[in-house]
């Protein structure tokens, strides 16, 4: 058992940094595969480094992946693989939008979840291509740039350019040629190739894996915990996992670099190669002389869509803190469970909530701790980790430079905080700099490709400020990232955005039409423009699918006569806006879920016509017009939800009264939900994703118990075998 009774606290009301509020992504990019050459280039800078394992991925990143290589990517659930010679960049990367620019190269995208009103587009230098539903999709760019290929393996795609579109199903490619005056062709696609086979693999592998029993899927990372570890139920912490093999000496944040991010400030990228989730979720415990990961707090269920943090830790000393250092030294300890962590970061107080709920169980108060040897772990060999400032501040390997701090320099450090005091230099944005602080060289892309101009549906976000023009501001702040408004403050000195977005990225709803190639092929609508502007605005954006003798949704899969008819207003911008037509300008924080009062995660700018193939195959999911109040699930009457009659509860606790229980023979846990009056939220088939709405919102989910709250069931002391591989399928 932990002992909590050496914390020592005080009871306070939750602080939040005064001033606009603009919380983060709750959804982030993890670089988990890297098989040759791959480089990185950090939003704010031109500087490319090579990539390392477990790099969070956001917005205004991009990737080189080289001759002979691959990289792959999880953002949420979804898993992006990219093939040689392939120019990347990450344009929009947050809880709702995952947009990105193929100057060059290949890319497949599994999504296995899409919500309604979250977007997923591809742009390239002929045509946007925006996916219409879960499934699988191959989006590819010539060299030059004058020919885009999109396969759909499954879901189904709309590919717009030129003011005009057209719909792609399941097992069907369509190419696009040209840029003023496109042409398309379509066809059904033949069997996949040796690259499709090797995706096929790496989905079968991560759909199998043992940790979704314990993790949600939405949590990057889950898929690398099998081959390095196993879970075991430990009374007083719940289901945590176990690391089967660390290096002598290790503890958490000791092995691995700092890196200064977009959002976050300072980011632990760690070394192993399973190293993500346990080290931006959950906390870490020493239990029986060992380290165990506690992703969620004993008695808390799976929470669908955890929102990451840059690192569990809370920081000492800084500059001026002398421990025979020159610069000063910085400490840091990992937080135990039910230890509060604090973002040093300006957020809400329902982020801060939300943040914490899944793993400290009274939410209500702060640990007001004062001294760093009083965090849970501080007392436990080499958990307390010390580095330089300077090396900290260039991004060098934390091993390398790491020095010893005695237990009595701690009681002198100033009281911990959960923001180092390091001003962060532009290796830091790269990180994994040499031991003299030195850059890195890198492979570089084709200079040709940072300059493409792609085909946009979605408007891209501004640029992110250069990281030159933060710098002192950051000098100023002493490690804490820029706040909104000095965010602000520099983007209206700034007069160049706007131009270097239309630089880059040109409007699909303006043009000649898609011309196709041969007669037999779909017709498309051109879009016809009702403003002088000639810009599309996603609010009137309506998709119906009518084809030639056939009434809509009639037709199958290799069909080549879908039509897809555009009825667009239109914006100053000439992309269409990200925000809903439900979300107010100014949305008031909910006090569980931080979404607006009557907001709402309803977007009409895409319409299917056919619901996903996990729905149509599951003859459990009913609706529940007025679910039965739950306390914990935070469901009240006149919400809408979807759900079936399986429950899952732990193996000692009884079954509310009032709730399900299907046993299965592989029990899926139950998704944590917090949903207010008349909101929605939709939940997997699998139990594993959910999105979460304030007041007025709308709902559906999967089948998940809906109506249970039992953590997932007790793991076996040993990892149970694999299930044996599924044949590879032949696409």
């Amino acid at each position: 058992m932990r002992a909590s009774s050496s914390i020592v606290a005080a009871v306070s009301v939750l602080l939040v940094v005064p001033g606009v509020m603009a919380d983060p992504p709750a959804r982030v990019g993890r670089l988990n595969l890297i098989n040759g050459t791959v480089s990185f280039r950090p939003a704010g800078i031109d500087d490319w480094a090579p990539a390392v394992p477990n790099r969070i991925v956001t917005t205004g990143d991009g990737v080189w992946v080289d001759e002979s290589s691959r990289a792959e990517v999880h953002v949420g659930s979804s898993a992006l693989r990219f093939g040689a010679q392939t120019a990347f960049d990450f344009v929009n990367v947050d809880d709702r939008t995952l947009q990105g620019r193929l100057a060059q190269g290949r890319v497949t995208l599994r999504a296995r979840v899409i919500d309604e009103g979250q977007i997923y587009e591809v742009d390239t230098p002929n045509a946007a291509v925006t996916l219409l539903g879960p499934g699988s999709y191959r989006v590819e760019t010539s060299g030059d740039g004058s020919q885009s290929r999109v396969t759909v393996w499954s879901g189904a795609a709309e590919v717009m350019a030129a003011g005009s579109s057209f719909e792609l199903r399941e097992r069907q490619f369509a190419t696009v040629s040209g840029t003023d005056s496109p042409t398309f062709d379509l066809d059904d696609v033949g069997e996949g190739d040796e690259w499709d086979r090797w995706c096929a693999e790496r989905d079968r592998r991560e759909d199998d894996a043992r940790s979704l029993r314990y993790v949600s899927r939405e949590m990057p990372g889950y898929e690398d915990l099998d081959d390095a570890g196993h879970w075991v139920w430990e009374p007083g912490y719940g289901n945590v996992w176990v690391p089967a093999t660390i290096p002598l000496g290790w503890a958490p944040y000791r092995m691995g670099h700092w890196v200064w991010t977009l959002f976050w400030g300072w980011t632990w990228v760690d070394d192993a190669p399973w190293g993500f989730a346990p080290f931006h979720y959950g906390r870490w415990a020493h239990v029986h002389s060992r380290w165990v990961w506690s992703p969620f707090a004993v008695g808390v269920a799976i929470v669908a869509r955890p929102i990451f943090a840059p690192a569990l830790v809370a920081f000492i000393g800084g500059p001026h803190w002398n421990i025979g250092v020159r610069g000063g030294a910085v400490a840091w300890v990992p937080l135990g469970p039910d230890e509060v962590y604090r973002p040093p970061y300006a957020v809400s107080d329902a982020y801060v909530r939300n943040l914490n709920i899944t793993n400290v169980h009274n939410i209500t108060s702060v640990t007001n701790v004062t001294v760093i040897n009083n965090y849970q772990n501080a007392s436990v060999p080499n958990a307390v980790v010390a580095a330089p400032v300077t090396a900290v501040a260039s991004g060098q390997s934390v091993a390398r430079v790491a020095v010893p701090v005695t237990r009595q320099q701690l009681l002198e450090a100033p009281p911990p905080t959960f923001a180092a005091a390091v001003v962060p230099t532009s290796l830091a944005l790269a990180g994994a700099g040499t031991p003299g602080g030195a850059p890195v060289h890198a492979a570089l892309p084709p200079s040709v490709l940072l300059s493409r101009q792609v085909v946009a549906k979605v408007a891209p976000p501004p640029h992110p400020i250069p990281f030159a023009a933060q710098q002192s501001l950051l000098e100023t702040n002493r490690g804490v990232p820029l706040s909104l408004e000095q965010q602000t403050q520099l983007r209206r000195a700034t007069l160049a955005d706007r131009s270097a977005i239309a630089a880059i990225f040109k409007p699909a709803s303006i043009g000649v039409g898609l011309t196709a190639r041969r007669a037999d092929l779909v017709r498309v609508t051109k879009v016809v423009p009702v403003s002088e502007s000639g810009f599309v605005q996603p609010d009137a954006h309506v998709t119906s699918l009518t084809t030639a003798g056939h009434p809509p949704g009639a037709l199958g899969p290799g069909s080549n006569s879908h039509v897809t008819s555009d009825t667009h207003a239109h914006s100053p911008t000439g992309f269409a806006a990200t925000s809903s037509s439900h979300l107010p300008a100014t949305p008031t924080p909910h006090p569980t879920t931080g979404l607006g009062e009557g907001s709402g995660s309803h977007i009409t700018s895409i319409s299917v016509a056919h619901p996903p193939r996990e729905l149509e195959s599951n003859p459990h999911v009913h609706v529940a017009a007025t679910p039965t109040p739950h306390p914990s699930l935070g469901f009240t009457t006149e919400s809408t939800t979807h759900t079936t009659s399986t429950t899952i509860r732990h193996p000692s606790e009884a079954v509310e009264s009032g709730s399900s229980s299907h046993p299965t023979a592989t029990p899926t846990p139950h998704v944590a939900t917090a949903i207010g009056s008349g909101s929605t939220s939709q939940v997997t088939s699998a139990g594993h994703s959910t999105t979460a709405g304030g007041s007025g919102s709308a709902s559906s989910a999967g089948s998940t118990g809906a109506h249970s709250h039992a953590p997932p069931p007790k793991p076996t002391e040993k990892p149970t075998p694999k299930p044996t591989p599924k044949p590879t399928p032949k696409h």
